[in-house]
């Protein structure tokens, strides 16, 4: 009976230990905006002209 609870003790540390928090998902959406706040992203630039080698 003693093993059981000691099991069940590490199952519940590991748990709390290793959920996640509200917080860092909130965080995460403000870190993908790049480039402004319109959302706009600009085009690659054209590719370098061919010289015919």
């Amino acid at each position: 009976m003693k093993k059981l609870s000691y099991i069940m003790l590490l199952c519940l540390l590991g748990t709390v230990l290793f959920s996640c928090t509200p917080e860092s998902q909130v965080n995460a959406a403000n870190e993908v905006a790049c480039c402004g706040e319109d959302g706009h992203i600009p085009p690659p630039p054209p590719p370098p002209p061919n010289t015919g080698d």
